[in-house]
Protein backbone atom coordinates (compact mmCIF):
# COMPACT_ATOMS: atom_id res chain seq x y z
CA UNK A 1 0.00 0.00 0.00
CA UNK A 2 1.52 3.08 -0.97
CA UNK A 3 1.18 5.65 1.17
CA UNK A 4 1.38 9.67 0.41
CA UNK A 5 4.97 9.54 0.59
CA UNK A 6 5.06 7.46 -2.39
CA UNK A 7 3.54 10.35 -4.33
CA UNK A 8 0.33 9.80 -3.82
CA UNK A 9 -1.83 12.88 -4.81
CA UNK A 10 -5.30 13.39 -3.68
CA UNK A 11 -6.42 14.66 -7.85
CA UNK A 12 -5.14 11.21 -8.82
CA UNK A 13 -8.46 9.98 -7.09
CA UNK A 14 -10.36 8.14 -9.49
CA UNK A 15 -7.91 8.12 -12.53
CA UNK A 16 -7.38 4.58 -14.41
CA UNK A 17 -3.72 3.35 -14.32
CA UNK A 18 -2.85 3.86 -18.07
CA UNK A 19 -3.86 7.52 -17.28
CA UNK A 20 -0.54 8.63 -16.42
CA UNK A 21 0.84 12.19 -18.61
CA UNK A 22 -1.78 14.11 -16.97
CA UNK A 23 -2.25 17.85 -17.69
CA UNK A 24 -3.59 20.46 -15.32
CA UNK A 25 -6.59 21.16 -17.89
CA UNK A 26 -7.46 17.55 -16.84
CA UNK A 27 -6.72 16.38 -20.24
CA UNK A 28 -5.86 12.75 -20.43
CA UNK A 29 -2.50 11.21 -22.63
CA UNK A 30 -4.97 9.56 -24.88
CA UNK A 31 -7.29 12.52 -25.31
CA UNK A 32 -4.79 14.86 -27.10
CA UNK A 33 -4.92 15.84 -30.45
CA UNK A 34 -7.96 15.19 -30.31
CA UNK A 35 -11.07 17.52 -31.26
CA UNK A 36 -14.55 16.77 -30.19
CA UNK A 37 -15.88 20.63 -30.07
CA UNK A 38 -17.69 22.54 -32.88
CA UNK A 39 -15.55 24.28 -35.69
CA UNK A 40 -15.67 28.32 -35.22
CA UNK A 41 -19.17 29.82 -36.29
CA UNK A 42 -16.71 32.67 -37.43
CA UNK A 43 -14.38 30.41 -39.63
CA UNK A 44 -15.95 28.99 -43.49
CA UNK A 45 -13.53 26.23 -44.60
CA UNK A 46 -15.00 26.93 -47.94
CA UNK A 47 -13.27 30.31 -48.34
CA UNK A 48 -9.62 30.94 -49.77
CA UNK A 49 -7.28 33.35 -47.61
CA UNK A 50 -6.76 36.28 -49.38
CA UNK A 51 -3.51 35.79 -50.77
CA UNK A 52 -5.10 32.85 -52.94
CA UNK A 53 -8.11 34.87 -54.95
CA UNK A 54 -7.56 32.91 -58.22
CA UNK A 55 -9.71 30.16 -56.39
CA UNK A 56 -12.64 31.91 -56.29
CA UNK A 57 -12.92 33.13 -59.07
CA UNK A 58 -13.08 29.39 -60.16
CA UNK A 59 -15.76 28.27 -57.61
CA UNK A 60 -19.54 28.90 -57.76
CA UNK A 61 -20.64 32.40 -57.21
CA UNK A 62 -23.61 30.27 -54.92
CA UNK A 63 -20.55 29.28 -52.37
CA UNK A 64 -18.79 32.81 -52.51
CA UNK A 65 -22.07 34.25 -52.42
CA UNK A 66 -23.41 31.49 -49.43
CA UNK A 67 -26.46 30.44 -51.43
CA UNK A 68 -27.62 27.52 -52.42
CA UNK A 69 -29.05 24.49 -50.71
CA UNK A 70 -25.85 23.69 -48.40
CA UNK A 71 -26.19 26.89 -47.06
CA UNK A 72 -30.00 27.22 -46.82
CA UNK A 73 -30.31 23.52 -45.44
CA UNK A 74 -29.27 22.58 -41.93
CA UNK A 75 -27.87 19.14 -41.31
CA UNK A 76 -29.18 17.87 -37.58
CA UNK A 77 -26.92 14.82 -37.98
CA UNK A 78 -23.52 17.06 -38.11
CA UNK A 79 -22.28 19.52 -36.06
CA UNK A 80 -22.52 22.26 -39.12
CA UNK A 81 -19.05 22.65 -40.46
CA UNK A 82 -19.90 25.85 -40.97
CA UNK A 83 -23.23 25.51 -42.18
CA UNK A 84 -26.24 28.43 -41.46
CA UNK A 85 -29.23 27.60 -40.12
CA UNK A 86 -32.20 26.47 -42.05
CA UNK A 87 -34.56 29.77 -43.73
CA UNK A 88 -37.80 29.78 -41.20
CA UNK A 89 -39.61 32.32 -43.11
CA UNK A 90 -39.82 32.04 -46.78
CA UNK A 91 -38.37 34.41 -48.95
CA UNK A 92 -40.18 37.49 -50.49
CA UNK A 93 -40.09 36.22 -54.00
CA UNK A 94 -41.37 32.58 -53.10
CA UNK A 95 -44.17 34.02 -50.84
CA UNK A 96 -45.61 36.07 -54.10
CA UNK A 97 -45.94 33.20 -56.00
CA UNK A 98 -47.77 31.14 -53.50
CA UNK A 99 -50.52 34.03 -52.70
CA UNK A 100 -50.52 34.54 -56.84
CA UNK A 101 -51.36 31.26 -57.63
CA UNK A 102 -55.08 31.22 -56.46
CA UNK A 103 -55.29 35.15 -57.76
CA UNK A 104 -54.64 33.74 -61.33
CA UNK A 105 -56.70 30.88 -61.43
CA UNK A 106 -59.92 32.22 -59.91
CA UNK A 107 -59.23 34.79 -62.66
CA UNK A 108 -58.92 32.71 -65.39
CA UNK A 109 -62.18 30.69 -64.14
CA UNK A 110 -63.81 34.20 -63.81
CA UNK A 111 -62.56 35.09 -67.44
CA UNK A 112 -64.50 32.08 -68.75
CA UNK A 113 -67.22 32.33 -67.39
CA UNK A 114 -67.53 36.32 -68.81
CA UNK A 115 -66.48 34.71 -72.08
CA UNK A 116 -69.08 31.55 -72.07
CA UNK A 117 -72.43 34.24 -70.86
CA UNK A 118 -70.96 36.61 -73.67
CA UNK A 119 -71.69 33.56 -75.77
CA UNK A 120 -74.31 32.09 -75.04
CA UNK A 121 -75.81 35.96 -74.64
CA UNK A 122 -74.79 36.71 -78.42
CA UNK A 123 -76.53 33.09 -79.50
CA UNK A 124 -79.96 34.07 -77.74
CA UNK A 125 -79.83 37.94 -79.41
CA UNK A 126 -78.93 35.96 -83.01
CA UNK A 127 -82.04 33.69 -82.51
CA UNK A 128 -84.12 36.04 -81.53
CA UNK A 129 -83.15 38.14 -84.71
CA UNK A 130 -83.66 34.89 -87.07
CA UNK A 131 -87.06 33.81 -85.66
CA UNK A 132 -88.74 36.81 -84.64
CA UNK A 133 -87.18 40.17 -85.52
CA UNK A 134 -86.55 39.75 -89.10
CA UNK A 135 -89.00 36.57 -90.12
CA UNK A 136 -90.65 36.87 -93.07
CA UNK A 137 -94.57 37.73 -92.04
CA UNK A 138 -95.88 38.85 -94.99
CA UNK A 139 -94.92 38.07 -98.93
CA UNK A 140 -96.63 40.46 -101.88
CA UNK A 141 -96.57 40.38 -105.76
CA UNK A 142 -97.40 43.11 -108.26
CA UNK A 143 -97.08 42.60 -112.13
CA UNK A 144 -99.51 39.64 -112.44
CA UNK A 145 -102.88 39.02 -114.07
CA UNK A 146 -103.93 36.20 -114.85
CA UNK A 147 -101.07 33.87 -112.52
CA UNK A 148 -102.98 33.73 -108.73
CA UNK A 149 -100.00 35.62 -106.39
CA UNK A 150 -100.36 32.28 -104.27
CA UNK A 151 -98.66 30.57 -107.34
CA UNK A 152 -95.66 33.18 -107.52
CA UNK A 153 -94.91 32.95 -104.13
CA UNK A 154 -94.75 29.21 -104.72
CA UNK A 155 -92.50 29.50 -107.51
CA UNK A 156 -90.07 31.96 -106.05
CA UNK A 157 -89.51 29.49 -103.27
CA UNK A 158 -89.98 32.19 -100.61
CA UNK A 159 -91.95 30.86 -97.54
CA UNK A 160 -93.37 32.43 -94.31
CA UNK A 161 -90.64 32.09 -91.86
CA UNK A 162 -87.33 32.67 -93.87
CA UNK A 163 -84.61 35.23 -92.54
CA UNK A 164 -85.85 38.26 -94.64
CA UNK A 165 -81.76 39.32 -94.89
CA UNK A 166 -80.60 35.57 -95.88
CA UNK A 167 -82.73 35.57 -98.61
CA UNK A 168 -80.96 35.41 -102.08
CA UNK A 169 -82.75 37.08 -104.85
CA UNK A 170 -80.69 35.53 -107.74
CA UNK A 171 -81.64 32.68 -106.16
CA UNK A 172 -85.58 34.03 -106.60
CA UNK A 173 -85.27 35.24 -110.01
CA UNK A 174 -83.70 32.10 -111.22
CA UNK A 175 -86.68 29.96 -109.97
CA UNK A 176 -89.02 32.76 -111.37
CA UNK A 177 -87.49 32.92 -114.83
CA UNK A 178 -88.01 28.68 -114.97
CA UNK A 179 -91.33 29.33 -115.11
CA UNK A 180 -91.94 30.43 -118.91
CA UNK A 181 -95.38 32.36 -118.02
CA UNK A 182 -93.21 35.16 -116.01
CA UNK A 183 -90.24 37.47 -116.22
CA UNK A 184 -88.77 38.25 -113.04
CA UNK A 185 -88.51 42.16 -112.16
CA UNK A 186 -87.28 42.48 -108.87
CA UNK A 187 -87.52 42.15 -105.14
CA UNK A 188 -87.61 44.29 -102.19
CA UNK A 189 -87.09 44.20 -98.90
CA UNK A 190 -88.98 45.58 -96.28
CA UNK A 191 -87.62 45.48 -93.14
CA UNK A 192 -88.34 43.85 -90.91
CA UNK A 193 -90.91 41.35 -92.09
CA UNK A 194 -92.41 42.00 -95.67
CA UNK A 195 -91.10 40.78 -98.80
CA UNK A 196 -92.35 42.59 -102.26
CA UNK A 197 -91.76 40.21 -105.77
CA UNK A 198 -92.75 41.75 -109.09
CA UNK A 199 -92.85 40.21 -111.87
CA UNK A 200 -94.52 40.66 -115.34
CA UNK A 201 -96.11 37.94 -117.08
CA UNK A 202 -95.80 37.07 -120.55
CA UNK A 203 -98.23 38.29 -122.81
CA UNK A 204 -99.14 36.89 -126.52
CA UNK A 205 -99.22 39.64 -128.97
CA UNK A 206 -99.40 37.40 -132.16
CA UNK A 207 -99.83 33.84 -133.12
CA UNK A 208 -99.11 31.78 -136.70
CA UNK A 209 -99.80 28.30 -138.06
CA UNK A 210 -97.25 26.00 -138.27
CA UNK A 211 -97.36 22.35 -139.65
CA UNK A 212 -101.41 22.51 -139.45
CA UNK A 213 -100.60 23.75 -135.07
CA UNK A 214 -101.66 27.22 -133.85
CA UNK A 215 -98.92 28.72 -131.90
CA UNK A 216 -99.39 31.63 -129.44
CA UNK A 217 -96.06 33.73 -128.51
CA UNK A 218 -94.98 36.83 -126.93
CA UNK A 219 -92.69 39.19 -128.44
CA UNK A 220 -89.76 37.47 -127.64
CA UNK A 221 -91.12 34.53 -129.63
CA UNK A 222 -91.83 32.92 -126.43
CA UNK A 223 -94.19 29.94 -127.10
CA UNK A 224 -96.70 30.25 -124.92
CA UNK A 225 -99.44 27.72 -126.62
CA UNK A 226 -100.28 25.26 -129.02
CA UNK A 227 -103.57 23.99 -130.01
CA UNK A 228 -103.67 21.53 -133.05
CA UNK A 229 -106.97 22.80 -133.56
CA UNK A 230 -106.32 25.75 -136.13
CA UNK A 231 -109.89 27.36 -135.79
CA UNK A 232 -109.00 28.38 -132.53
CA UNK A 233 -107.62 31.45 -133.82
CA UNK A 234 -107.08 34.47 -131.08
CA UNK A 235 -109.47 37.77 -132.32
CA UNK A 236 -107.17 39.98 -130.47
CA UNK A 237 -103.76 39.12 -131.29
CA UNK A 238 -101.47 40.08 -134.75
CA UNK A 239 -101.47 37.15 -137.08
CA UNK A 240 -97.73 36.57 -138.81
CA UNK A 241 -97.14 35.19 -141.89
CA UNK A 242 -93.95 34.51 -144.00
CA UNK A 243 -91.79 33.29 -141.02
CA UNK A 244 -88.89 30.79 -141.66
CA UNK A 245 -88.84 28.84 -138.73
CA UNK A 246 -86.32 26.70 -137.95
CA UNK A 247 -86.81 24.58 -134.20
CA UNK A 248 -88.39 24.77 -131.13
CA UNK A 249 -92.11 25.21 -132.02
CA UNK A 250 -92.33 23.69 -128.17
CA UNK A 251 -94.34 25.56 -125.09
CA UNK A 252 -91.92 27.64 -122.88
CA UNK A 253 -89.49 27.75 -125.56
CA UNK A 254 -88.40 30.59 -127.90
CA UNK A 255 -88.85 29.64 -131.42
CA UNK A 256 -85.84 29.71 -133.90
CA UNK A 257 -85.49 31.82 -136.87
CA UNK A 258 -83.52 30.95 -139.69
CA UNK A 259 -83.78 34.32 -140.87
CA UNK A 260 -81.63 36.61 -138.75
CA UNK A 261 -83.01 39.91 -140.43
CA UNK A 262 -86.38 38.17 -139.96
CA UNK A 263 -85.53 38.06 -136.12
CA UNK A 264 -84.47 41.41 -135.77
CA UNK A 265 -87.72 43.02 -137.16
CA UNK A 266 -89.79 40.85 -135.52
CA UNK A 267 -88.34 42.44 -131.98
CA UNK A 268 -88.33 45.64 -133.46
CA UNK A 269 -91.75 45.25 -134.75
CA UNK A 270 -93.90 43.90 -131.88
CA UNK A 271 -91.87 46.32 -129.54
CA UNK A 272 -92.51 49.73 -131.34
CA UNK A 273 -96.26 48.71 -131.82
CA UNK A 274 -96.40 47.44 -127.61
CA UNK A 275 -94.40 51.21 -127.03
CA UNK A 276 -96.92 52.91 -129.12
CA UNK A 277 -99.97 51.21 -127.97
CA UNK A 278 -101.50 49.94 -131.17
CA UNK A 279 -100.94 46.30 -131.46
CA UNK A 280 -104.72 45.52 -131.04
CA UNK A 281 -105.52 47.68 -134.11
CA UNK A 282 -103.10 45.67 -135.92
CA UNK A 283 -104.81 41.95 -137.46
CA UNK A 284 -101.94 40.52 -139.63
CA UNK A 285 -97.84 41.22 -140.55
CA UNK A 286 -96.17 39.62 -143.38
CA UNK A 287 -92.51 40.08 -143.28
CA UNK A 288 -92.02 37.27 -145.77
CA UNK A 289 -89.86 39.77 -148.03
CA UNK A 290 -87.71 42.11 -144.76
CA UNK A 291 -87.37 44.72 -147.32
CA UNK A 292 -91.45 45.15 -147.77
CA UNK A 293 -93.21 44.70 -144.31
CA UNK A 294 -96.74 44.52 -144.99
CA UNK A 295 -99.26 44.88 -141.95
CA UNK A 296 -103.35 44.84 -141.75
CA UNK A 297 -105.45 46.71 -139.68
CA UNK A 298 -108.62 45.70 -138.19
CA UNK A 299 -110.84 48.52 -139.89
CA UNK A 300 -109.86 47.63 -143.27
CA UNK A 301 -106.48 49.34 -144.38
CA UNK A 302 -103.16 48.05 -146.02
CA UNK A 303 -100.16 49.48 -144.55
CA UNK A 304 -97.07 49.53 -146.51
CA UNK A 305 -93.57 50.05 -143.82
CA UNK A 306 -90.63 49.40 -146.45
CA UNK A 307 -87.68 48.10 -144.74
CA UNK A 308 -87.13 48.01 -141.09
CA UNK A 309 -85.71 51.62 -140.65
CA UNK A 310 -87.46 54.22 -138.77
CA UNK A 311 -90.34 51.82 -137.23
CA UNK A 312 -91.13 53.98 -134.47
CA UNK A 313 -91.28 56.97 -137.14
CA UNK A 314 -93.16 55.15 -139.79
CA UNK A 315 -96.09 53.46 -137.00
CA UNK A 316 -96.56 56.83 -135.74
CA UNK A 317 -97.12 58.00 -139.41
CA UNK A 318 -99.61 55.35 -139.75
CA UNK A 319 -101.50 56.16 -136.91
CA UNK A 320 -101.68 60.01 -137.84
CA UNK A 321 -103.36 59.15 -140.97
CA UNK A 322 -105.11 56.59 -140.45
CA UNK A 323 -107.39 58.98 -137.73
CA UNK A 324 -107.39 61.74 -140.47
CA UNK A 325 -108.87 58.96 -142.91
CA UNK A 326 -111.73 57.97 -140.41
CA UNK A 327 -112.69 61.58 -139.93
CA UNK A 328 -112.96 61.97 -143.41
CA UNK A 329 -114.85 58.85 -143.60
CA UNK A 330 -112.35 57.03 -145.86
CA UNK A 331 -112.28 53.00 -145.67
CA UNK A 332 -110.08 50.76 -146.96
CA UNK A 333 -107.46 51.13 -149.18
CA UNK A 334 -103.09 51.47 -148.61
CA UNK A 335 -101.26 53.65 -146.61
CA UNK A 336 -97.64 53.32 -147.72
CA UNK A 337 -95.45 55.24 -144.85
CA UNK A 338 -92.10 53.95 -146.50
CA UNK A 339 -91.29 58.06 -146.21
CA UNK A 340 -92.93 58.61 -142.98
CA UNK A 341 -92.69 62.72 -143.58
CA UNK A 342 -94.61 61.89 -146.59
CA UNK A 343 -96.81 59.53 -146.17
CA UNK A 344 -99.04 58.50 -149.49
CA UNK A 345 -102.91 57.12 -149.05
CA UNK A 346 -104.20 54.75 -151.81
CA UNK A 347 -108.22 54.37 -151.64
Amino acid sequence: MQGQGDGYRPEDRGRRAGDGGNTPDGVRDWQKNTWFGPVPTDMNPFEEPESAPELKDSRSENVNRHEGQFWDTADPSSQGYGARPARTEPSAGKHEIKAASPVKTTKKRGGGRIFLAAVLALAVILAVLRFAVFSVREIQVTGNDRIPASEIIRISGIRTGDNILFLDENKVEQRIASDYRLQFRYMLRHLPRTVVISVREREACCWLTYCGILYEMDKNRMVLRESENPEERPEDLVEVKGLDIRSNTIVGQEMVLGNETQRVIFSELFLEMKVLGCTAEISEADISNTDSILLATRDGYTVSLGNRENLHAKLRSMLMVRQKLQQMQLSGGTISVINPETPIYTP
